[in-house]
């Protein structure tokens, strides 16, 4: 089954960050079976899933910064 090109891109993006995170083979390894079940595109989906949720944390915050400085202005 050929993957997608949305599956091409989360694995390599998960196999870069596994190994910038990491960058020992062994270690990358271990985590890779334990917590992402073996495959890079799901160690992709955690780091996209963790970046859309900092973004969605800096929304948040910078939206009630501005409904209380005009609160208090």
């Amino acid at each position: 089954m050929p993957l997608s090109l949305t599956d091409t891109i989360l694995s390599g993006a998960g196999k870069l960050y596994l190994q910038l995170r990491l960058r020992k083979k062994e270690i990358i390894a271990r985590e890779l079976s334990i917590k992402y079940e073996g495959q890079y595109r799901n160690a992709g989906l955690t780091l996209l899933f963790d970046i859309f949720m900092a973004l969605a944390v800096v929304t948040v915050v910078g939206l009630i910064a501005v409904i209380l400085y005009f609160a208090t202005a």
